[in-house]
């Protein structure tokens, strides 16, 4: 285990030496422990519980008026804390010793390492057992504090969990809670007022928040086996949340810009989900439910929304929006259902849904202020809309099996609206122009309809 600074023996001699109006408590029983505190300044307070054998702590306070608080129940379990600053304050606990004395958490084989450069920054590392009699052993957990007011909670209850949180400049705010085996955690803050908050119940679970900026927010909750999570936000204000309840669920966030919100809700096994934003303004919520569903979401410029909602197995959905003001909304129930959505421009509003199996909706839209608004029930129904220009509207229903839906508008206010009731019917709706309106509506099977306008 790498050093802080210097020596157990001369941490002993320095202590003796440099100390004014400092405190420090060491109490050690069992073999082979080993303990070290340096406290340089003032009014440093440190207080250090050791019980079980071959433990090791280390101890640093440079500045005034810092406090660490550290209680090792086990063996095998070692510790740094480098403070430097004014009113830090720091808490270790690896296994857990009572106020009475009595070691009611036992942990073997934890480390912890902790640095604080700053004024007002808190720390917290608990790496015990929340059960009685169970151990919780080979965590580890390494905090780095630079700035001020920043705050950091890291709880590690299990085996093999990692926890490594970064936090540089003022009043960030980290809390890590990992429950179960092998799962990991980082977080990296680099600017003002960032939150970052963390829990994964598990095996083997994954989560990376990175946030670069000021006001950011991240919220990731893993509970299963195998879940990952990467969080990327640049910029300020913007809004993550992610939760996934099931096992080998992958969520991937990027936002870039200001104000942005992403939400990601996964149930189920397998389920991939994918939110890139670039703007400012930008909203998406994604919620999968069932097993390997995959979404993806690319929004670039401002004020876009998006809602995706899969009820579903083997299903698809994308989205891509670029512009401003553009508004998407996709509900896919039943099998093996895709929807592809494209808005170029602004403005323009998109409505999918889907309910059965094997249906595939695509729209795409590429102009100002178009509608378009596909519903599909039955199977293997297909329905395609491309709309240019501005205005443009286009309603489609489709009912039952193998049905077939094309329609293209190129020029404004054109409005088209088709309804299909029955199997293997087709439509096919040309307009080009403006103003022109097209309706049909079949029922029954077989049944062909073309229809082409021009108008200006």
């Amino acid at each position: 285990m790498k050093k802080l600074m210097i020596s157990a023996a001369a941490l002993v001699f320095a202590t003796t030496v440099v100390a004014q109006d400092n405190v420090s408590s060491v109490e050690q029983v069992g073999d082979a422990n080993l303990s070290g505190v340096l406290q340089v300044g003032s009014i440093n307070n440190n207080k250090l519980v050791t019980k079980g054998d071959n433990n090791t702590a280390e101890v640093v306070s440079l500045g005034r008026n810092n406090r660490n608080v550290n209680s090792q129940g086990g063996d095998d379990n070692n510790f740094e804390v480098l403070q430097t600053g004014s009113h830090n304050s720091s808490r270790v606990n690896q296994g857990q010793v009572s106020s009475n004395g009595a070691v009611t958490r036992v942990g073997n084989d934890n480390e912890a390492r902790l640095l604080q450069d700053g004024v007002g920054n808190s720390s917290v590392i608990n790496q015990y057992s929340a059960t009685p009699g169970q151990l919780s052993n080979d965590n580890e957990a390494v905090v780095s504090q630079v700035g001020d007011g920043n705050a950091s909670v890291v709880g590690q209850d299990g085996d093999f969990n990692f926890a490594d949180t970064a936090q540089n400049g003022n009043d960030n705010d980290a809390i890590v809670s990992q429950v179960g085996d092998s799962n990991f955690s980082e977080v990296d803050a680099q600017g003002n007022s960032n939150v970052a908050r963390v829990y994964q119940g598990g095996q083997s679970n994954t989560s990376t928040i990175l946030s670069s900026g000021n006001g950011n927010f991240a919220d990731t909750a893993q509970q299963g086996t195998l879940n990952d999570s990467t969080v990327d936000q640049f910029g300020d204000g913007n809004s993550s949340e992610v939760d996934a309840q099931g096992n080998s669920n992958i969520a991937r966030t990027y936002q870039g810009g200001n104000n942005n919100d992403s939400s990601i809700f996964s149930t189920g096994d397998s389920n991939f989900a994918d939110t890139a934003q670039q703007g400012n303004g930008n909203s998406s919520e994604v919620i999968q439910t069932g097993d390997s569903n995959f979404s993806e979401v690319d929004q670039q410029g401002n004020g876009n929304l998006n809602f995706v909602s899969q009820v579903s197995n083997n299903s698809s959905s994308d989205v891509f929006q670029v512009g401003d003001a553009n508004d998407t909304r996709v509900n896919q129930l039943g099998e093996s259902q895709v929807s592809f959505v494209s808005q170029l421009g602004d403005s323009n509003v998109a409505r999918v849904y889907q309910g059965g199996d094997s249906n595939l909706s695509v729209i795409a839209q590429d102009g100002t202020s178009n509608f378009a608004d596909t519903a599909q029930q039955g199977t293997s129904n297909l329905s395609g809309v491309l709309q240019i220009g501005t205005g443009n509207q286009s309603e489609v229903d489709q009912l039952g099996t193998t049905n077939l839906s094309l329609v293209g508008q190129f020029g404004a206010g054109n409005v088209s609206t088709v309804l299909q009731d029955g199997t293997s019917n087709g439509s096919l709706v040309g307009q080009l122009g403006t103003g022109n309106t097209s309706t049909v509506s079949q029922t029954g099977t077989g049944n062909a309809s073309v229809v082409l306008q021009a108008g200006f």
